[in-house]
């Protein structure tokens, strides 16, 4: 709405300035409307580069998580790497349900993420996420250009998992994965040998 009020005002401090001959009228209209025309150019510009007329709004939710190897594997892990030494920025694979493959979360941007064990039954995420909405229906009426309500300013999320998981970088995983397959060989040779033996 503040555009077409200052496409409006513009209007009118042009033909006050230029159409109007008695000079008190043409002075009291067109210093009014050129007054009213900076404000609300200046009212747009501030809700632009500082999100005048909206608030921050703030949204917690706390869902389960589930073991990156699966529900048929007796390990529970989480494989997460740290982006940088002192970064609040972790890069995390682990299912976000049982019944789904594990993905990746929390590719950062405006993103923040950390992980913790704790004493707890569950593995859990809790998001924090901040968003700027409109202070009120006044302020989206008279500013709302476009779809400003809700732009993320940020997100932050608590990566929470019990005592006994396993906690494997990328790298890590991989030597895992190399020695589970070789003790699986080692085991299948065995048998092998055994029944070859038998016979």
């Amino acid at each position: 709405m503040i555009i077409y009020l200052i496409f409006l005002l513009a209007i009118v401090v042009i033909l006050s300035w230029t159409l109007i001959n008695n000079r008190t009228w043409r002075w009291l209209i067109g210093l009014t409307s050129s007054i009213a025309l900076v404000a609300a150019v200046s009212i747009m510009t501030l809700n632009f580069s500082d999100h005048y007329g909206m608030k921050k709004e703030t949204i917690v939710e706390t869902h389960q998580i589930y073991s990156a190897a699966g529900d048929q594997s007796p390990m529970q892990i989480m494989v997460a790497k740290q982006l940088g030494t002192k970064s609040k920025h972790w890069v995390m694979v682990y299912c976000d349900s049982q019944a789904v493959k594990a993905s990746t979360h929390f590719v950062p941007q405006k993103k923040q993420s950390t992980l913790k064990k704790a004493n707890v039954d569950h593995a859990t995420v809790k998001t924090t996420t901040v968003r700027w909405e409109w202070k009120n229906d006044t302020a989206k009426f008279w500013l709302n250009i476009g779809d400003q309500a809700g732009e993320l300013v940020s997100q932050k999320s608590v990566v929470t998992v019990p005592e006994n998981w396993q906690v494997l970088s990328p790298s890590q995983l991989k030597q895992l994965k190399k020695k589970m397959a070789a003790q699986q060989s080692a085991q299948k040779q065995a048998l092998m040998a055994q029944a070859s033996s038998n016979q």
